[in-house]
């Protein structure tokens, strides 16, 4: 294979890199090439979820509430009331998955009406 498959021209030794790596396209200044870094850091950070006392709050009430329809489907099963025993598994189930998805910040909406 030929250094040309790899993105590198024929004959290039890479005698002109700087002795760090990479020097960036050409006509940029590595004051530049640190904005444009910044700029790329900047526009990820505020576009990542954070972990908020808000969501902290509202991951606390859906474990509450998951932990409560699961209480509730145990004590329909204890009473021999099979289907109200699934309806809250069911729900049971919907609400641990959704607060999971709070505390590993890939939900967007912490409540369904905010």
């Amino acid at each position: 294979m030929s250094d040309s498959e790899f993105g590198t021209p024929p004959g290039y030794d890479g005698s002109e890199l700087p002795p760090g790596g990479y020097a960036g396209p050409p006509g940029l200044t590595p004051e530049q090439l640190a904005y444009q870094r910044g700029q790329q850091d900047a526009i990820r950070r505020m576009t990542t979820p954070r972990m908020t006392a808000w969501r902290v709050i509202c991951g606390v009430l859906w474990l509450v509430l998951s932990v409560g329809f699961a209480v509730g489907a145990i004590y329909n099963l204890a009473h021999s009331d099979v289907a109200d025993f699934l309806l809250g598994l069911v729900f049971a189930v919907l609400a641990g998955w959704y607060d999971y998805r709070i505390w590993t910040l890939k939900a967007r909406r912490l409540f369904f009406i905010i």
